[in-house]
């Protein structure tokens, strides 16, 4: 069963910048269509058959949680109109999933084997590999970013908050390259969308945007692998 949308703190933080604001309003909002979010998957996310899913996608949680986002750009009117600002988003996308995916199977399945009792999870060895995974994916994502944002200096579009959420996740796994800002455009896009003028400093300064992971947390948390 896919995720219900208010269990996602993604899509909490994009209602909250809408001015959907309070537990009551949000489920009110994630009623009717964006309870179908699943049709708002992109084509390239589709699995092959009902017996398929993305491999690497241990939880399922990335192929969900865009497909969200997408239902909540469309219904709030985050999706851009340009159709190259549109390519460029799901590159993004793309780029993400693959990161966090590789973070979320490092995690689950190398570094640590809940099927296997007598390993025990090193995240100490866990950031060292993912360490050089991460340096591919900044070198993909910084001309993605025209600056601040996706679009450039201007509004946020679905991406930029999928983007914020993802980096978060990662940060909290690999603080280093964020820490020593390795990757400026990166801490700048960071910045620039925490301290945006908009609704969405209402989330930032409310005491639900400082718990918990937006995705998935940085410890090992599927007891269930998938079949090998």
């Amino acid at each position: 069963m896919p995720m219900k949308p208010m269990e996602s703190k993604v899509c909490r933080m994009m209602l909250t910048s809408r001015m959907v604001l309070g537990e009551e309003h949000q489920k009110k909002a994630c009623e009717g269509e964006l309870e179908k979010y699943m049709d708002h998957c992109p084509e390239w996310l589709h699995p092959r058959d009902d017996t398929t899913n993305n491999w690497m996608d241990l939880d399922c949680k990335m192929t969900e949680t865009i497909a969200l986002v997408r239902a909540i750009g469309v219904k709030y009117f985050l999706i851009p109109d340009d159709p190259a600002m549109v390519e460029r988003a799901e590159k993004v996308e793309k780029v993400l999933f693959s990161i966090m995916n590789t973070m979320v199977y490092l995690i689950n399945k190398i570094c640590f084997a809940p099927n296997n009792p007598e390993k025990e999870f090193d995240p100490v060895y866990a950031q060292s590999r993912f360490a050089k995974k991460f340096v591919s994916f900044a070198k993909k994502l910084d001309p993605l970013l025209e600056g601040p944002f996706i679009m450039g200096d201007t509004l946020p579009i679905h991406a930029d908050y999928l983007l914020y959420a993802c980096l978060c996740d990662l940060k909290e796994f690999l603080p280093e390259p964020f820490e020593k800002n390795e990757y400026p455009k990166i801490n700048d896009f960071m910045e620039k969308f925490y301290t945006y003028r908009s609704p969405i400093r209402r989330w930032f300064q409310s005491e639900e945007s400082k718990k918990g992971e937006f995705i998935r947390p940085a410890k090992p948390h599927i007891m269930t692998l998938l079949p090998r």
